[in-house]
């Protein structure tokens, strides 16, 4: 693993305005509660760049050191675990985008289709991306905000790969890695986070500023150049050079934190402005789901936000938000589509199982708080 020592201490800086808004629980300086974070935090991901030292950038190979790679990561990574491999060019469009959908791969490694290649998990928690922008995407995801023991997984089985395979390094800029971003630790710690009122009153402009200073960054949902969705935010280092891995970790940490501390501030006014109407949304939204015939992705996409959203604000609960989520990743277009459909339907019947299907888990998993 990547080290340097700075001999600095990380914070994030109290100039901003963002993070001058404070509860009088935070002033006295109580923790959040972990119910309160799971309420924000979806879910943990570490991920690591790293590239093989006897062979040259992805986008140099040839079909034969292609296939050598996915070879030789193939034979180590089961002598430590099982793993499902998929060729990605074997793949049909709507499977690669499931596994998309569920962040077990990248847009990137799609488009590298005719070399690329990756290893999953039985428990979908670690993927190894292979022929993507560099040799190896390893990434750990994992539900709540579970950093270290997220990076401690994923550590394990990078060293194992390193000893085998011996990975690009140098000893002045780390990892070397296609992109100069990814130099040093090789890793993005990311978070992604529930934030509709920080969505809701653009609190983002004030935010970014003290991110950036910190080496920090948000992006949409699926990453880099991707737009947020359904309030559903990821939080992440940009930086990794110059800085160890448990440094990166401690900021990230932090931040999302901060980040949580603001959030749970907005909703309160969220609540004391627009209590009632908000209330009437998300019931609303509860009501469709649980009695609707036919509905279109489109209704589902919107009404699962305002669901969420209630279940946030305490005008619905649910006794397991980890199999919520999880709904939420399975209705997704082509997850819904490889999961459900079977043959050829017509538009009507899809809707008509999208709605059968929805109202069933949302009725097992949701209901309505006394006012």
């Amino acid at each position: 693993m990547y080290s340097q020592d700075q001999n600095r201490p990380l914070y994030l800086s109290e100039d901003n305005p963002f993070w001058q808004e404070k509860s009088d629980r935070m002033r006295r300086g109580e923790r959040l509660r972990p119910e309160e974070i799971d309420s924000i935090v979806t879910s943990t991901r570490i991920r690591l760049a790293r590239n093989i030292a006897t062979y040259p950038f992805p986008s140099k190979l040839d079909k034969k050191q292609a296939e050598e790679i996915v070879r030789s990561v193939r034979y180590e990574l089961n002598h430590l675990q099982p793993f499902t491999m998929y060729d990605i060019g074997e793949l049909g469009d709507d499977e690669a985008k499931l596994l998309q959908e569920r962040h077990l791969i990248s847009p990137a490694l799609i488009r590298n289709r005719s070399i690329s290649s990756v290893f999953i998990t039985a428990n979908k928690e670690i993927s190894v991306m292979v022929n993507e922008e560099d040799h190896l995407r390893e990434q750990y995801i994992t539900r709540g905000l579970r950093l270290n023991e997220a990076y401690e997984r994923l550590g394990k089985i990078d060293d194992a790969l390193d000893k085998a395979l011996t990975f690009a390094y140098d000893e002045k800029f780390g990892y070397l890695t296609v992109c100069p971003s990814n130099l040093g630790t090789g890793m993005r710690a990311s978070v992604q986070m529930f934030l509709p009122g920080i969505a809701k009153y653009n609190y983002f402009e004030a935010l970014l500023p003290s991110l950036k200073a910190n080496g920090m960054t948000v992006r949409g949902v699926y990453g880099e150049g991707s737009a947020a969705e359904g309030y559903e935010y990821q939080v992440s280092n940009q930086k990794t050079l110059g800085l160890s891995e448990q440094e990166i970790l401690l900021e990230t940490q932090e931040t999302v934190e901060r980040i949580c501390e603001q959030e749970l501030i907005l909703r309160e006014r969220m609540l004391r402005e627009e209590g009632l109407a908000l209330r009437d949304s998300c019931v609303r939204a509860y009501g469709l789901i649980t009695n609707c015939v036919l509905l279109t992705e489109k209704e589902l996409e919107t009404a699962l936000v305002r669901i969420k959203l209630g279940i946030a604000l305490g005008f619905l609960k649910t006794h397991d938000s980890a199999a919520f989520n999880d709904f939420i990743s399975n209705m997704r277009p082509a997850s819904f589509k490889v999961d459900n459909c079977e043959g050829e339907m017509t538009e009507e019947e899809r809707n008509m199982l999208r709605a059968d299907i929805s109202q069933k888990v949302i009725a097992e998993l949701v209901e309505k708080t006394t006012i």
